[in-house]
């Protein structure tokens, strides 16, 4: 293959073939989770990997045209990689065209049809690597959605948690200065009042921050299972199809049960004294019954 034409096809980030290629509006072509990873905690705005020109794009289209040059060149590889020596039927001397889902192997024709594997579900290796790397692809957008979901909800958090301890020290400053106006014979009930308040809003500020973690557990899951996917997705043919293991399995599964954020709210306590003096106060106001 002309190494221009390969240079051409190969992500500047990862040096590996493009997977799910998008292009950028400079013109440079990069893997879709390669340049997502790299502008997630890039400068605003984001530059070319490349040529550093900044760009102001946050959405993007698989280019289908690169996309369709990528497999019709892992195509060819895969091809002179199948029809090697080493890789013939050792039983059958036939190149292997098959792949068996079942326990992964590739085979060659007769040996799929053989009552080793005639009750396991084939089909031709390039209809696999296809039909695999969409589903890996298809995964690795969906974890996307779930990483900045699950970015979003954790900054959430962490505001609510700031905004918490500014929310405890002006409801204390509040409840003292009201029952300042009061009767120091209710300085007891002021004491009581804001321990519970205090006691209270520490459990809560312990959720929150409990919760927190959840999150930037999540977070951290998510991204490893991302990676892991891009990894097998930018192995050859081959090496992808039987290094699959159970790992579409454990990405929809790592994508469940998300953390959300907490939202916090402070029981009513009345302070009782104001509520007494108050209804001493309308008492004292009551007209006083008598005949005209």
């Amino acid at each position: 293959m002309d190494s221009a034409f390969q240079k051409e096809l190969t992500c500047f980030i990862c040096l590996n073939y493009l997977t799910d290629p998008i292009t950028i509006g400079c013109g440079h072509s990069f893997c879709r989770p390669c340049l997502c990873l790299s502008w997630e905690e890039a400068e605003t705005p984001a530059r070319c990997p490349l040529c550093r020109e900044t760009s102001e794009q946050t959405e993007f289209k698989t280019n289908i045209l690169v996309k369709n040059l990528v497999s019709l060149v892992r195509q060819d590889s895969l091809c002179q990689f199948l029809s090697s020596e080493e890789q013939m039927c050792r039983t059958h001397k036939e190149t292997k065209k098959m792949f068996c889902e079942e326990n992964k192997n590739l085979l060659c024709l007769l040996c799929s049809n053989s009552p080793e594997h005639e009750a396991h579900r084939h089909c031709t290796i390039k209809c696999a690597v296809e039909e695999y790397r969409e589903k890996l692809l298809k995964q690795m957008r969906s974890l996307w959605e779930k990483i900045q979901e699950n970015q979003r909800n954790l900054n959430k958090e962490r505001r609510i948690a700031r905004e918490w301890d500014l929310n405890m020290f002006m409801r204390t400053y509040l409840i003292r200065k009201e029952y300042r106006k009061l009767h120091p014979i209710l300085l007891e009930e002021e004491k009581q009042h804001l321990q519970g308040l205090e006691s209270e809003g520490e459990k809560i500020f312990q959720q929150l921050k409990e919760n927190e973690a959840a999150m930037a557990q999540k977070r951290k899951h998510l991204r490893e299972m991302y990676e892991e996917l891009m990894n097998i997705c930018h192995k050859p043919d081959v090496e992808l199809l039987q290094d699959l293991g159970d790992i579409l399995t454990r990405s929809e599964s790592v994508q469940l049960h998300m953390p959300q954020p907490v939202n916090p709210a402070l029981s009513a306590r009345p302070i009782t004294g104001l509520i007494d003096r108050f209804n001493q106060f309308r008492g004292e106001c009551q007209p006083s019954g008598g005949t005209s």
